[in-house]
């Protein structure tokens, strides 16, 4: 197998349109895993870990950015990132996983079991696609269309995720999830929260909600936004918001959780998060 180390992103277009049968690379830690098993056997491996423009987190005038090449254990150890990004990245396997793997190959893998897919959505991260023939900016939200699957071509590189300044604050947001044991866990069920509220009433002036392996991809729930947005809220409120989630979530039953569990747990989680934030 040829492997590549382009020190640019123009250079790792070059090799993708010269090199046939090839494949992107930064941490590895699911497209080893796919290789090793026989499901995929590209001819040729293009590493950005080396290209700089990936690797950095910056913060700008609009908001913030990170990079795709930003590896999960970074955004785990962050000052300044939001919470839920921070806690899903934490979340992620263990220390030797997280200091290899990026948030651009969790984003692109595009497991519905995915960690750092509530937050980005939740976030509304905006995606950087490069190809040879041009650049385009795609919601977190449109990017994945199924297990597994993303709207990103065989010549597109993910560069990195523009955040607007809205959600810098780090106390706005939540993220919580459940396995099977409390460590190197692939979630079950996870859900991710940003609000904020109006603090002379507490009523809730604007919120985001996504909610990760309840559905074949990564799920807004913007029936449950619509319906708590300028309430005040209270715990009965909150079981009436139960119910929205349930009517808009579509689990189903796999060899990590059934269905009936998945709708029983998620009602947990979401109001552990809620809590976190809304005091």
């Amino acid at each position: 197998m040829k492997y590549l180390f382009p020190k640019s992103i123009k250079e790792a277009l070059e090799y993708i349109l010269s090199e046939k049968d090839s494949k992107f690379i930064a941490g590895g830690t699911d497209l080893i895993i796919q290789i090793s098993d026989g499901f995929i056997i590209p001819q040729v491996l293009i590493d950005l870990s080396q290209i700089e423009k990936l690797k950095k987190i910056e913060r700008t005038e609009e908001g913030f950015k990170i990079g795709a090449a930003v590896t999960l254990e970074e955004i785990a150890s962050s000052k300044f990132l939001p919470q839920c990004l921070i806690q899903g990245a934490k979340s992620i396997g263990s220390p030797q996983i997280r200091n290899l793997g990026t948030i651009g190959g969790n984003i692109c893998n595009a497991s519905p079991c995915g960690d750092i897919l509530a937050p980005i959505i939740v976030l509304e991260g905006e995606l950087i696609l490069i190809s040879p023939y041009g650049e385009r900016e795609v919601p977190a939200k449109d990017f994945f269309i199924g297990p597994k699957k993303t709207i990103l071509a065989k010549n597109e590189i993910l560069t990195e995720i523009v955040f607007k300044k809205l959600f810098l604050n780090e106390r706005n947001s939540s993220f919580r999830k459940i396995g099977k044991r409390n460590g190197q866990t692939i979630s079950q069920v996870n859900v991710a929260i940003w609000l904020k509220k109006r603090e002379k009433s507490n009523e809730i002036e604007d919120i985001r909600i996504a909610v990760g392996s309840v559905a074949p991809i990564p799920l807004r729930l913007e029936k449950v936004e619509i319906f708590l947005k300028g309430r005040t809220i209270n715990q009965e409120i909150l079981k009436d918001a139960l119910k929205v989630i349930d009517e808009q979530i579509k689990p189903i039953s796999d060899v990590r959780a059934s269905e009936n569990y998945r709708r029983m747990v998620i009602g947990s989680l979401f109001q552990d998060a809620f809590k976190e934030i809304y005091k």
